[in-house]
């Protein structure tokens, strides 16, 4: 027992740690503010919606790629990099209100540090040093909730102080940022109010920003769906009286204002341009996937009015006792199916027994006295069609022997360890055969052409993803084109259409159907002569209700009048018996498919706990994988 609960347990490991780190960042607001010494204050609140234990982030000072140029480059200069990192406070709490700037002024829990991952707990953090920067790792659990983390910081020597302006050019984001944000807020203050016209905003990275001032002091830049990996910056000039000339460690004798606005012009001109290619682009994105839409729904309106919609019947009452005597019984399981089922089989053994090919009695179990046997015995092949003489040389020439069996050496026969495949080859071959019986009715047209247009239109749905992709535009169109097309080719493949002979036939044994399922219901005297009851089950056998059909006429022979039950008795034994046998015969099947099932398992490779080869395990999912940095652990 406490075997099979560990193995409980540790099949279920994967999903819990799977459901534990899973979450949504659902904003991240950053405030920053400039210092007169050129520092600049950083607080950022990074809000995460899920299960999770913490997270960690990266924090540089400096941009490695950048490079010192003479005179300065005002498009990429290391001249833009910060000396260091100082100040770094961090907190956490448990949250359930809107996010705005005003939450940064709410009561934290201030995370304490630790100095070793191993040892650290709820409520800590670890540091580490990166190049460039450093990285915290800020441990606070959260079970399907919601949590603000609070980072405070000072980035030394950012602002760089020119002949005419102050400037600042700050990364918020970096290409190395793998979690999506759902609201980016950035607020950016100056030291004190700017009432010149030096004060000038930018900002890089994503053309969906609006950046706006909100006051001749601070500026906010905003995005509402930032992608992971995605780089912004943001970038302002402002007066250079704002700032501690004495106290600012960078600074140069450039007259850089309308330098920087060169460069930010042939951005925004670049940028713009964008928008209007996207633009274009996204015109014709539409224009390509609305006509694909229009014809493919078009031609999927006509293909199931011309290939799927059934044809009317002549015969529209819910019920029929009439047999339909132009096929047996195997044959009415691939018109309801499109397939032959076990039913069949054992439904085509009792129409054998009905038609008296074969005898059938209940005999002595030689193992379990309340386990029921049956001996059959072949009597004759009169009118028996080339499969059911298919089905009578397995039963009494493979199976049994001098025109015999028993259930019971025909279930030993199914899950024998040297005789369950000849079994299993048996059955495909008489199943295929019935098969054959079944086609030869026409009982399903046959048209291919549903199933090449679907491939066609899924090929074209292929071709405009691809050219959508390389016009680099994502809409919602694209993703209907391509669910269309896979849907209709699923649907394409599934047409099973009925001939109007096919359909007349399968309405009418539906309806038979519906008087088997219903045949309690019905008063004696609305039912046909008893002698014909045996033949019902037969049939109830392959429409699968040979259970509850038997029990119905149970009930109903003990409703017939005293003294009527002699006549109508060597019927009512057949018909036990028939519904008996038909469990011994599906009963064989199980068992040869458990067979088949346990000989899989025994062939298969042995595992191997040594790492050199062999075959699976129990208890998968633990097998890690990826190293991306940054985001939820």
């Amino acid at each position: 027992m406490k075997k099979i609960l560990w193995l409980l347990l540790l099949l279920s490991l994967p999903i819990i740690v799977e459901a534990r780190v899973s979450y949504d960042l659902t904003n991240f607001l950053v405030d920053a503010t400039i210092l007169d010494n050129g520092d600049l204050q950083v607080k950022e609140l990074i809000v995460l919606d899920g299960n999770f234990s913490g997270y960690w982030i990266n924090i540089p000072y400096r941009n490695p790629v950048l490079e010192y140029h003479t005179p300065i480059n005002f498009a990429a200069d290391a001249i833009y990099n910060g000396s260091g990192i100082s100040n770094v406070k961090l907190f956490a709490k448990k949250i359930d209100e809107e996010i705005s700037f005003d939450t940064f002024d709410e009561e934290f829990v201030t995370l304490t540090r630790s100095y070793y991952e191993e040892d650290a707990q709820n409520g800590n953090y670890v540091e580490s040093s990166i190049q460039n920067g450093k990285s915290y790792k800020m441990y606070y659990k959260a079970e399907n909730e919601k949590v603000a983390f609070l980072i405070e910081y000072t980035l030394e020597d950012m602002v760089v102080l020119h002949e005419d302006v102050a400037e600042l050019y700050f990364a918020i984001l970096s290409e190395d940022f793998e979690d999506s944000i759902e609201d980016l807020q950035i607020r950016v203050n100056l030291p004190k109010e700017d009432s010149s016209n030096n004060f000038r905003i930018w900002t890089h990275g994503d053309l969906t920003a609006n950046i706006d001032f909100l006051n001749r002091s601070s500026f906010l830049t905003t995005v509402k769906k930032t992608y992971a990996n995605t780089a912004i910056d943001v970038r302002t000039t402002f007066d250079a009286s704002l700032m501690n000339r004495s106290l600012v460690r960078k600074t140069t004798e450039e007259k850089a204002l309308d330098q920087i606005i060169a460069v930010e012009e042939e951005r925004a001109q670049a940028a713009n341009q964008a928008r209007e290619t996207a633009k274009k682009n996204m015109t014709i994105t539409y224009i390509i996937c609305a006509i694909y839409i229009v014809i493919i729904i078009s031609w999927w309106i006509y293909v199931y009015i011309r290939f799927d919609r059934e044809y009317k019947s002549t015969f529209t009452l819910k019920y029929n006792r009439e047999f339909i005597e132009d096929y047996n019984v195997e044959v009415v399981d691939y018109l309801m199916n499109h397939n032959i089922t076990p039913n069949a089989m054992s439904a085509s053994i009792l129409n054998l027994i009905y038609k008296k090919n074969i005898k059938v009695e209940e005999i002595p179990s030689e193992k379990k006295k309340k386990e029921k046997n049956y001996r059959f015995s072949l009597i004759n092949r009169d009118k028996a069609s080339d499969t059911e003489d298919v089905l009578l040389d397995f039963l009494f020439e493979t199976v049994g022997k001098d025109n015999t069996f028993t259930t019971e050496e025909l279930k030993k026969y199914a899950s024998g360890t040297t005789t369950f495949g000849n079994f299993q080859k048996s059955y495909t071959n008489w199943q295929n055969c019935a098969r054959k019986d079944g086609e030869r009715q026409n009982f399903f047209e046959k048209n291919g052409l549903p199933i090449v247009s679907s491939i066609f239109l899924l090929l074209i749905a292929l071709i405009i993803v691809c050219y959508v992709s390389y016009l680099d535009v994502y809409s919602v169109m694209v993703i209907i084109v391509m669910t269309l097309s896979l849907v209709f080719l699923i649907y394409a493949l599934f047409i099973r259409k009925r001939t109007k002979k096919g359909n007349e036939d399968y309405v009418r044994w539906k309806a038979f159907k519906n008087f088997l399922e219903d045949f309690g219901r019905f008063d004696i005297k609305e039912l046909p002569e008893i002698a014909l009851w045996e033949k019902y089950l037969v049939y109830a056998t392959v429409f699968g209700l040979a259970d509850q059909v038997e029990k119905a006429m149970n009930v109903k022979i003990s409703e017939l009048p005293e003294g009527t039950m002699s006549m109508y008795y060597p019927s009512y034994v057949d018909f036990h018996i028939a519904h008996m046998v038909s469990h011994s015969i599906n009963n064989s099947f199980t068992s040869n498919q458990t067979a088949i099932s346990n000989s899989r398992i025994a062939s298969s490779r042995g595992s191997s706990g040594s790492g050199f080869g062999g075959g699976g395990s129990l208890g998968g999912g633990f097998g890690g994988g990826g190293g991306v940095s940054g985001g939820g652990f």
